[in-house]
């Protein structure tokens, strides 16, 4: 039978994930932001110059249809551009647009405060403990349950 503190680790990670996004969400409400908005923004942002549309299907975990009429709808509003991957033209590579940037820009830094004001109080330390209990589950998991887009 598992230890009790095994049955909360799951409990609390996903807590944790759904609390992070809610003071996301609620930060950036001022800037008329939704969770549909400002998470496919921050990803292309952070994973750099251009993303391959189903790398940030399984990042945001969504499947590929959803994802399609959401990059539509920021397209419409001007806030990312897709264009043909260079090896593989059926590939769409998403790319932010100035636009795209400084809302992603303002979704960093709202992140920022609000990662800084949740781990206040907690030794550099503990901080690095949790990154690598978090990593090693991540990756134990990946071996047993390869990532898709749910």
């Amino acid at each position: 039978m598992p230890h009790p503190k095994q049955i909360d680790f799951g409990f609390n990670v996903a807590r944790l994930s759904r609390r992070l996004r809610q003071a996301v969400d609620a930060e950036l409400q001022t800037f008329g932001l939704t969770d549909a908005t400002w998470r496919p923004l921050a990803y292309v942002g952070r994973l750099g110059g251009g993303v391959r549309q189903k790398e940030l299907a399984t990042a945001l975990g969504i499947e590929g249809p959803s994802l399609v009429r959401l990059l539509d709808n920021l397209e419409a509003a001007g806030l990312i551009k897709r264009k043909e991957g260079e090896n593989d033209r059926r590939a769409k590579i998403i790319l932010l647009t100035a636009r795209g940037r400084a809302i992603a820009d303002k979704v960093e830094v709202a992140a920022r405060r609000i990662r800084g004001d949740a781990l206040a109080g907690l030794s550099d330390k503990d901080i690095a403990t949790t990154v690598r209990v978090l990593k090693h589950v991540c990756r134990a998991l990946a071996t047993s349950v390869p990532e898709t887009a749910s």
